[in-house]
């Protein structure tokens, strides 16, 4: 009766391990997408997110270039993730998460811990780094995306993993910012090239946060303290 009692103890504390941590809409570098690690299966998906916001296909990384995904919450893209996995099969790991999935302005639920998100504006990042950092110029493929945070404090998203956040400003309409900018500014700030977050026009434009990947570490990872 004694061992029966134990074993009867015991019981709840093994169905609490396996209960999966609640989902806090918060990314932490190197580390988890709210619930989300780098040891989470396909079918852990299920008992972390309701059953009819998951899709199951191929996300398009690069022009033709297509790997097996999963959509969480694709029809709110305020709460939209793209799950992008590491081999294929009930054993696959995540590689890489793009948050608020398809959404590059207005509310996106999820944020970085220490209050980075879509929105921020990039003189909010010059004071997080403590200094100006790189960023490749707009108007290309992967225009606008961080580059290095040129040994300033937001270094430590890239421990561990990397988290690579994209700038754009404001426009009009296509090929055309809100504020208002001169062709040579525009060149100044265009182009595939590094450009410093220093450069007048890159200051005068002040472009926001409108995407946020989230890359689980690998072997090449950065080895630092994390945030």
């Amino acid at each position: 009766m004694r061992c029966i009692a134990i074993l009867t103890a015991l019981v709840p504390l093994s169905l609490a391990a396996q209960t999966p941590p609640p989902n806090d809409w918060t990314i932490v570098p190197g580390v988890r997408v709210g619930a989300i690690t780098i040891d989470t299966l396909p079918g852990d998906l299920r008992r972390l997110f309701p059953k009819e916001a998951l899709e199951e296909e191929e996300i398009e990384l690069d022009e033709g270039m297509l790997q097996p995904g999963t959509f969480v919450y694709r029809k709110n893209p305020s709460e939209a993730l793209a799950i992008v996995w590491k081999g294929k099969g009930p054993q696959a790991h995540p590689k890489e998460i793009f948050v608020c999935y398809g959404r590059r302005r207005g509310p996106c639920r999820w944020q970085v811990s220490g209050g980075i998100k879509i929105g921020t504006r990039m003189a909010e990042l010059e004071a997080m780094n403590g200094r100006p950092f790189t960023v490749s110029g707009f108007g290309w493929n992967y225009g606008g995306n961080v580059l290095s945070w040129d040994g300033g404090d937001l270094a430590r998203l890239d421990c561990g993993g990397r988290l690579v956040l994209t700038l754009d400003g404001e426009r009009s309409r296509p090929g055309e910012y809100s504020i208002a900018m001169t062709p040579d500014e525009v060149h100044a700030i265009s182009g595939d090239r590094p450009i410093s977050s220093s450069v007048e026009p890159m200051r005068k434009l002040n472009p926001g946060v409108v995407g946020i990947l989230f890359q689980f570490p690998g072997p090449d990872s950065k080895k630092c303290s994390s945030m």
